[in-house]
């Protein structure tokens, strides 16, 4: 096996570590694991590329033949899984709504499952440059035209006010660190 071939085989290795664990930086507060390195797919992709140009040093026909096309099918579902994830998850940054310090809420929609109707999206946000963390705080689907999202206020330093378009609102508190005590969700 070359040195280029070995290089490859690593630089692969090390794209498809990053693949796996970002499937778990959605979980995670800090907004810049959940939006900046969670890209399991592309992280994927790249990780099946690279191992395919590795294997074109491979020595024995056999196992060049047998990695290119393991890799290569491995590439082709990882581009189609995450053509239909993102088709069916992308959301739009609709906007923000500053609060007090370092806190906003962030409004974002997306079309809910196959219907034509839109879901909103609620989450605060407390800004602390590379440690800036993000919370749910709501999920608004205007399924029924009543339940759908119409504003949301902050009404002191630690509460916000959510309401929804028949004037029902939900009250949440947030505690020390930002995190919202509760959440709201109406068909979500």
């Amino acid at each position: 096996m070359s040195a280029r071939s070995i290089v490859l085989l690593v630089a692969s290795l090390c794209l498809g570590v990053p693949a796996v664990l970002a499937l778990d930086f959605g979980d995670s507060d800090l907004v810049l694991l959940r939006e900046h390195l969670n890209h399991p797919f592309a992280f994927g992709l790249l990780a099946c590329t690279l191992t395919v140009l590795a294997a074109l040093g491979l020595r024995w026909a056999w196992l060049r033949t047998t990695v290119i096309i393991l890799a290569g099918l491995g590439g082709c579902v990882t581009l189609l899984g995450g053509l239909v994830v993102t088709a069916f998850t992308a959301a739009k940054e609709v906007g923000y709504v500053e609060g007090p310090g370092p806190y906003s809420i962030r409004l974002r929609e997306s079309t809910g499952g196959l219907g034509p109707d839109q879901v909103t999206w609620l989450s605060v946000r407390k800004d602390d440059g590379f440690l800036s963390k993000e919370w749910h705080l709501g999920c608004f689907d205007d399924d029924d035209p009543s339940d759908a999202f119409d504003a949301v206020t902050w009404t002191g330093p630690a509460s916000v006010e959510v309401r929804v378009t028949d004037g029902r609102t939900f009250p949440v508190t947030l505690d020390a660190s930002g995190r919202p005590r509760t959440t709201a969700e109406l068909n979500c």
